[in-house]
């Protein structure tokens, strides 16, 4: 099995003004200065990003959503170009509250996903499914739908654009989060979320090859705390960790971040 560096992400929401935003990181950026074998971002609103990247460029900062429009009547949008300019890693696409709230569909994700592979920028591409869906059974038809559609909508017919030029750090990463999970406290366990991860693994190697399959890092976004990193950062296919709730805390994040780079 292929080694994957791992990627611990923390998304912040809509939550944390500028100076809140700087002292956070003035205390996470020295925190996690020792962790130098897995790629750590946050998602900030896009009011915080300008003045973030400017002052933690150890940190890989990420919008929380991106247009696949390069520029247009989209209010509320922002672009590639835009994220670019002020030196923006990537997006988070499609995350389950805003397909929930904000209308988000598989094609709409896809077409974001596209965007920001054709500008060379990092996506991560949530997917999951909700608790109605998982105990009905449908959990695995959920994600077929999910991945086929927003990956027919790229139009890149191979995504050999996912992969990118750093063999470490693939422009694309899946982010398996089960909706039922999310901010409920309630945790997937790690042999489900293995399962999970394992599931879309082998979605991707029947649909677009070994290398796509052994190279695409999948993070896990449920309900990840200090209690349960270790275990899950264990499982063989589970590559990392969108992080929500437990983002919000510099020393929360840092002693989280530096035990599930350190899992094995």
């Amino acid at each position: 099995m292929m080694a994957r560096r791992k990627i611990f992400v923390g998304n912040w929401k809509m939550n944390k003004t500028p100076q809140e935003a700087q002292a956070f990181c003035e205390a996470f950026a020295p925190a996690i200065g020792g962790v130098s074998n897995a790629d750590i971002g946050l998602a900030a609103s896009n009011l915080l990003l300008p003045s973030l990247t400017t002052r933690f460029r150890g940190i890989q900062w990420f919008a929380q959503n991106c247009h696949w429009a390069a520029s247009g009547a989209f209010t509320g949008e922002v672009s590639t170009s835009m994220l670019k300019a002020v030196d923006v890693s990537g997006s988070l696409v499609a995350h389950s509250e805003r397909r929930q709230m904000c209308g988000e569909t598989n094609l709409s994700a896809g077409q974001r996903v596209a965007a920001l592979l054709g500008a060379g920028m990092q996506a991560i591409l949530c997917v999951g499914e909700t608790l109605t869906e998982r105990d009905s059974g449908r959990w695995t038809d959920v994600l077929k739908t999910q991945l086929s559609e927003a990956f027919e909508a790229t139009g890149i017919k191979h995504w050999t654009a996912a992969l990118g030029s750093d063999p470490e750090r693939p422009l694309l990463t899946l982010a398996y989060e089960p909706v039922w999970a999310i901010g409920t406290g309630r945790a997937a366990t790690s042999a489900q979320a293995q399962e999970a991860h394992a599931f879309i693994r082998g979605w991707l190697k029947e649909n677009l090859g070994t290398e796509v399959s052994q190279r695409l890092r999948i993070q896990y976004g449920g309900s990840v705390t200090l209690q349960n990193v270790d275990e899950l950062m264990s499982m063989p296919d589970i590559d990392g960790a969108l992080v929500g709730g437990s983002s919000l805390k510099a020393d929360d994040f840092a002693q989280l971040v530096t035990r599930g780079a350190k899992s094995v």
